[in-house]
């Protein structure tokens, strides 16, 4: 845990989400975006005389730059927090690219009666079959850029046709059968008679007619025209494309929050995932057949993905598992055979000369109960509602701050209301050691019937360093595998239970004690020095990089 965080301190990256210390609002970590500085009001529209920009926060000089900056060229692909992308031979960013909107992917359902709601990462669109038969909509896109608070669309059609439909977007007609996706959907939101952001789509029929369900992805950035710089150099994407096909842009396109609402059916996401594995494994290919790189680094997510969603298919204490799907019992020992057969015939594929390197970067456990981090917090008195606000959005706008001691926000993080810190600090400095302590052992205490709950509680103090430090959480709180932070828990929320059975599909998770998850490494060539953490794998590579004879 120790080597590992001190790298997060370099890096400024601590969790998905980070605090806003002016309002103690949840924000993404990865990326801020900035809109157009100088923008003309003219005619109704506002009209940028810049393009605004979009900023990595990770700091620091990643190993491949070092590589590429000693005369190393260096193809990095879906790597994670590499967007905006690095300027290498070749990247394509990862983690962090959003989709059309500017989400990190926001889905469409199309449907004829009322659903259960969206409430992460989709949208429900009510619609009526006219006298025809025919379904007539929009899909949403990006905000108008020339004009505040009006949305760009495309029109949209659907109207049975057989045991399908037939799908007209944006003017493409695009035949389609329920639980089968369809083929990638280019749509161009026009504005100004002139300009336009290309994206493109997957559309998946859940159900057919008489009463048909839609599903629309996340509109991608298309490759081939992309409205914001996704690769290094510019032309990679699209030349990518042109030589293994399509491919989804999204930093996170296999949609968890589709199958954890209900709104997408398992067999088609694991279907998605097949696509996203092929495309990982096409990338890899067409770099290591370029010969043209020194480094090549590719990230594969989808065993990830599917042990985030299936755990519970493993797991007979789960209290999913007696529901659970035989495709959900198999999905996980699916998804690692694909493993280990893409890094089998890749193995086969290198040269002698080439050296291979295999990361996992954390293990998994089950994820059983849900801990609402903040109600805990509350009942111990660190935490304080102003009187008839508990419960009520936004968040945070219940707390009494100035009787507040400590809170929590993102998946593992207690921040101290630490004065001259947060926006209405009252704790001060010299009490932050004894008040740590004593928050750490009371949880390291906590127990869920005989279980424990907690298995340590780190001092920020004593795991972080370096430059971004103080955007830490102050203490970092290491689940016992089966426990895990709260959904509501990680944009500071405080429901009215302590702990309660996790009941959604997403039923594994590494975000715990670390020494309960480790993860694991693989090369193909004797290691010279012992590697005790994830920090040391880069001076590692660099250093085989060196021996190879192919670096200064």
């Amino acid at each position: 845990m120790g080597t590992r965080a001190y790298a997060l301190g370099l890096n400024g990256i601590f969790d998905f989400l980070r605090r806003n210390r002016a309002d103690y609002t949840p924000q993404f970590s990865i990326a801020d975006s900035e809109p157009p500085h100088h923008v003309l009001h003219l005619f109704g529209w506002d009209l940028p005389f810049d393009a605004g920009s979009v900023r990595n926060r990770r700091d620091g000089v990643p190993f491949w730059m070092t590589a590429e900056n000693s005369g190393e060229p260096a193809t990095v692909l879906r790597v994670p927090v590499t967007y905006p992308p690095d300027a290498i031979t070749h990247m394509l960013s990862g983690m962090g690219v959003p989709d059309l909107l500017g989400t990190q992917g926001t889905y469409t359902i199309y449907a004829t009666r009322p659903i259960q709601g969206a409430e992460n990462g989709g949208r429900v669109e009510l619609v009526e079959i006219d006298d025809s038969g025919t379904i007539h909509s929009k899909l949403a896109g990006p905000a108008h850029p020339l004009s505040p608070g009006t949305t760009l669309s495309v029109p949209l059609e659907l109207v049975g046709a057989g045991a399908g439909a037939r799908l007209t977007l944006d003017g493409k007609v695009v035949p389609i059968r329920v639980g089968t996706w369809s083929p990638w959907i280019h749509v161009r939101f026009r504005f100004a008679g002139v300009g336009h952001a290309a994206g493109m789509v997957r559309a998946y029929l859940l159900e057919g007619f008489p009463r048909p369900l839609l599903y629309i992805s996340p509109i991608n950035i298309d490759a081939s025209d992309p409205a914001a710089a996704i690769s290094s150099p510019p032309d990679y994407a699209a030349n990518l494309a042109g030589s293994i096909g399509e491919f989804h842009t999204l930093g996170m396109p296999e949609e968890t929050w589709a199958l954890n609402q209900g709104h997408m059916s398992e067999q088609g996401w694991l279907d998605m995932v097949k696509a996203t594995l092929a495309e990982g494994e096409a990338m890899l290919r067409d770099a290591l057949k370029r010969r043209d790189s020194a480094l090549v680094v590719e990230v594969f997510v989808q065993t990830d993905r599917v042990s985030h969603m299936f755990w519970r298919g493993l797991d007979p204490q789960h209290p999913l598992y007696a529901k659970s799907s035989e495709l959900a019992r198999g999905a996980i020992p699916w998804i690692y055979r694909e493993a280990d057969r893409v890094l089998g015939e890749i193995q086969a594929q290198l040269a002698p000369t080439d050296k291979l390197v295999v990361l996992s970067d954390h293990g998994f456990a089950s994820f059983r109960r849900s801990v609402h981090l903040n109600r805990w917090l509350a009942e111990q008195g660190y935490l304080v509602f102003n009187p008839g606000t508990e419960g009520k959005l936004p968040l945070f706008a219940q707390v009494d701050w100035a009787r507040t001691r400590a809170y929590a926000l993102g998946l593992n993080g207690i921040f101290l209301n630490l004065r001259e810190r947060e926006a209405h600090g009252i704790v001060e400095a010299a009490a932050m050691a004894g008040l740590k302590a004593e928050i750490a052992e009371k949880l390291r205490k906590l127990r869920d019937g005989d279980a424990q709950v907690v298995n340590d509680v780190f001092d920020a103090k004593l795991i972080y360093a370096g430059a971004h430090v103080d955007d830490a959480p102050d203490l970092v709180v290491g689940y016992a595998p089966g426990y895990r932070a709260s959904w509501q828990t990680t944009l500071g929320a405080a429901p009215p239970t302590l702990l309660e059975d996790n009941l959604q599909p997403w039923s594994g998770d590494h975000c715990i004690d670390p020494a309960a998850v480790p993860g694991v490494l693989f090369t193909s060539f004797p290691l010279t020095a012992p590697v005790d953490g994830i920090v040391d794998l880069p001076q590692l590579i660099l250093h085989e990089l060196a021996a190879s004879g192919t670096a200064p």
